[in-house]
């Protein structure tokens, strides 16, 4: 599903934010990707959600290289990725519907389906009654679920999670964390970067750590073997 062959990339008159970093993920894989603030977590996965281009290596999703990639095939590749934010980046002023059916309108989609595909990812991470609310009158755990329902509203094979529990006590977090891992066992590969030592603790999942823009350590020498349907928490059985 996702390949970083020496992947490197570097910013004007800064220290590279990756540096040959080689590594894959099996399509259908839950992963864990860490590291310390500033490691290069969220430029790995601006990489992946084509928010930006390497300046090194070579990157391929979904059997497509990025270096080859024109304009109309990079739209759609981006509808079947979703990425989750820390901060949510709702529009305030819009309603939870129109927040989670943007991206539906980008892609122009029918009124009907739009409305058919926001009531069920609303349904999906519990908020089906709060279409009409607006994103002020929530909980941060209700706000980053909106962030969710977005992401996957126009359901898709990748979903790339930066630090979505960053802001959430752990309570909530696990609750979080809960919602990816039925989106995983439906199939859907799942990237979920976090430093939350509660659920790295608890889950026992491939990990890709990243220091400094290096890959420090991997789940399995830099390919992340879990299984589609892996749940498994640290202790339990088998």
């Amino acid at each position: 599903m996702i390949a970083f062959d020496h992947v490197g990339l570097a910013y004007p008159r800064g220290r590279p934010a990756l540096d040959d970093v080689s590594f894959t993920l099996r399509e259908g894989s839950f992963t864990f990707l860490t590291g310390h603030s500033g490691a290069g977590k969220s430029s790995l996965l601006r990489l992946v959600a084509l928010l930006e281009r390497p300046t090194s290596g070579a990157l391929r999703v979904g059997g497509v290289d990025y270096a080859t990639l024109r304009p109309r095939r990079e739209a759609i590749l981006r509808r079947r990725m979703g990425l989750v934010f820390q901060d949510n980046r709702l529009l305030d002023d819009r309603s939870v519907f129109d927040n989670v059916a943007l991206p539906l309108v980008i892609g122009r989609f029918s009124l009907a389906d739009i409305r058919t595909r926001v009531g069920a990812a609303l349904a999906r991470v519990g908020l089906d009654g709060h279409a009409a609310d607006y994103p002020t009158t929530l909980s941060g755990g209700e706000r980053q679920r909106v962030g969710i329902a977005r992401a996957i509203v126009a359901r898709p094979r990748l979903l790339l999670a930066d630090e979505p529990t960053g802001n959430l006590d752990p309570g909530i977090s696990a609750d979080i964390l809960e919602l990816f891992l039925q989106f995983n066992a439906s199939g859907v590969t799942v990237l979920f970067a976090t430093h939350d030592t509660g659920l790295l603790e608890a889950f026992d999942f491939p990990r890709l750590t990243l220091a400094a823009g290096r890959l420090a350590a991997s789940g399995a020498s830099g390919e992340s073997t879990a299984a589609p349907t892996s749940r498994r928490r640290r202790g339990d059985p088998g």
